[in-house]
């Protein structure tokens, strides 16, 4: 071995010596054209992102065929358990189809919690990426922590700001999901433009149904607003028809809209909040005072039940309650239907005031 690496170099040595030079060979390592050999298998997948796309959603992922024809798929839904699936679409195999290739599919909009999964299956097996979650950006929105529900039929108002600079005169537009809140977020109405300083406010008329609302900037990338948990409660009205019969009897009517058939009415009477007042032996205690008595008119009035009955049929979109009862406790009475969790909430009436009737006495049976 050893003389024939001595002769080699002898004859490199004379074609040098007569001008011929020859190009090394590459060794075998570093051959033109040479891959890394992949063997065929189950695909490689790996779950992406997303990204809005109007009021669709892109999933986004890569399968590696691993040469072999692979048909991948996403799959959604609101738990782990997902429920729905994209059309599969197809990668074609061969010996080049060694690589991860990006991929995407189009859903009709997912809303915010959904739980999204790519899927890709060829002949020696199926693999699934790492289950994503749909999150929004949530950042620049300023509004109340808190909404009134609005009565059905009745105009619910979203006021806020879009804060940060430049938000002055951008385009945002009001999206909706109505309960059971399992449909995508859509656009209602046009978009319209903030105010100079970020300024906004939106109206929906006639609201139905209880409903789920966000607000979105208008762009490529926007920027989204918390869910606004908007309920629409029930129309409750309270009427009051007093007896001649005996003073304190009252006729307890009204109706409830929409029909409410079976659902109870309960006539409650208005309590009174507890305010700790202090000594007023201590001067520098009067201003605690004072806070209590405005933090007492600030809460929301508590109610007590006093008196129930079922709410009838009257017509297909009104029902109606009737009840006569003698008032033993003067004050202001409303009218409460409650109902299970749907699409609308409990409701109640405005308050109406009461006179109390004469006291009976007790009559005790003698020994």
């Amino acid at each position: 071995m050893a003389s024939l690496t001595i002769k080699r170099t002898l004859a490199l040595l004379a074609l040098a010596a007569a001008g011929i030079t020859l190009a090394a060979s590459p060794l075998p390592s570093q051959a033109a054209g040479t891959t890394k050999t992949v063997t065929a298998g189950p695909p490689k997948v790996s779950t992406g992102g997303f990204r809005a796309a109007g009021s669709s959603t892109v999933l986004e992922g890569t399968v590696n065929p691993r040469t072999l024809t692979t048909t991948y798929y996403f799959k959604y839904g609101p738990t782990r358990a997902y429920g729905s699936q994209t059309t599969e679409a197809t990668l074609a195999g061969g010996s080049t189809a060694t690589t991860n290739v990006k991929v995407s599919q189009t859903v009709a909009g997912l809303p915010e919690g959904y739980f999204y999964a790519l899927v890709g299956k060829n002949a020696d097996g199926t693999k699934e990426g790492k289950p994503q979650e749909v999150t929004v950006k949530k950042s620049g929105f300023d509004l109340p922590k808190t909404f009134a529900a609005t009565v059905v039929g009745g105009t619910f108002v979203i006021s806020g700001t879009l804060t940060g600079a430049g938000n002055g005169g951008r385009q945002i537009v009001l999206q909706a999901s109505p309960y059971p809140y399992r449909t995508p977020f859509a656009d209602v109405g046009v978009p319209i433009l903030t105010g100079p300083t970020g300024a906004f406010s939106f109206s929906v008329r006639d609201l139905s149904i209880s409903t789920h609302f966000r607000i979105a900037t208008v762009g490529p990338a926007p920027l989204y607003s918390d869910v606004i948990p908007e309920q629409a409660e029930v129309r409750v009205v309270l009427k009051v028809q007093i007896t001649s019969h005996r003073k304190g009897l009252v006729r307890l009517y009204g109706t409830v809209t929409p029909a409410e058939v079976g659902a109870r009415v309960f006539f409650q009477l208005e309590k009174a909040p507890k305010v700790k007042v202090p000594k007023a032996d201590k001067p520098e205690k009067l201003s605690k005072s004072e806070k209590a008595t405005e933090k007492a008119e600030e809460r929301p009035p508590t109610f007590a039940n006093k008196f129930s009955e079922v709410v009838k049929h009257a017509t297909r979109s009104i029902s109606r309650f009737s009840l006569v009862v003698s008032i033993q406790e003067a004050g202001h009475y409303r009218a409460f239907v409650a109902l299970p969790a749907g699409p609308l909430a409990s409701g109640s009436s405005e308050v109406v005031t009461l006179h109390a009737g004469p006291v009976k006495k007790s009559k005790r049976k003698k020994k």
